[in-house]
């Protein structure tokens, strides 16, 4: 997962991070998905996962290039919509 930083905004290294507009969050979970990267719901809250291995969200926020508040809303999302399970799903349909 070391490497380089995932681009998935214009501007990269820009100094204010905006917030990111949701109608953006089913793409950048795609591509997460796309990495091997997960999160699944718990009791504790959203945990993610890189395979089968759970990792810090610091991490996920390093490699994505995302904020605390940026990540906060992601996950709040994440947690309203489910995504990664529905994108594995729609995957496994498309595979048979």
């Amino acid at each position: 997962m070391r490497g380089e930083k995932v681009k998935w905004r214009a501007h990269f290294n820009q100094l204010i991070a905006r917030p990111i507009p949701k109608s953006e969050y089913p793409e950048i979970a795609r591509r997460m998905l796309d990495d091997g990267l997960c999160a699944m719901l718990t009791r504790a809250g959203v945990v993610w996962y890189a395979g089968r291995y759970p990792i810090p969200k610091k991490t996920v926020r390093d490699i994505w290039g995302l904020s605390e508040s940026q990540m906060k809303r992601f996950e709040r999302w994440v947690y309203e919509e489910e995504p990664f399970m529905s994108l594995m799903e729609a995957d496994d349909d498309a595979g048979m």
